[in-house]
């Protein structure tokens, strides 16, 4: 059963609006909706291959750092901000971000100092 994901971006300054959307459908998703209290190093089922993601959107509530495939020497970190969305599409001319993970993410942790909801959203190909 194939799936579409669509994220829509707009710039506004004064009465300037520009907005774009773009959607991407695969087969397989990875969506989670997590309430986190303090937390270090929780883990987070996220696996994928590099050839095979996407995208990926990622919000959060509260400041939290995402490390991928060990929690001790992940391969990428990201530091997650509130109000500020983490988002790669495939085909956006923009390189796959998850640079380290020599092709495949095989899992996720997320530390954060504060109690944080954080959304995760992922797409991808069969």
């Amino acid at each position: 059963m194939p799936f579409t994901h669509s994220i829509s971006l707009t710039w506004g300054a004064g009465g300037d609006l520009i907005g774009t959307a773009v959607s991407k459908t695969g087969g397989i998703e990875q969506n989670f909706s997590l309430g986190l209290g303090t937390v270090t190093h929780q883990l987070i089922d996220l696996e994928w291959a590099a050839a095979k993601l996407l995208a990926i959107f990622i919000v959060v509530d509260a400041d939290c750092t995402l490390k991928l495939n060990s929690s001790g020497s992940p391969t990428d970190t990201i530091a997650l901000k509130p109000g500020a969305p983490f988002c790669w599409v495939r085909d956006s001319g923009v390189a796959y971000p998850f640079v380290g993970t020599a092709g495949a993410v095989t899992a996720g942790y997320v530390t954060t100092a504060a109690a944080t909801g954080i959304e995760i959203r992922t797409l991808l190909d069969l």
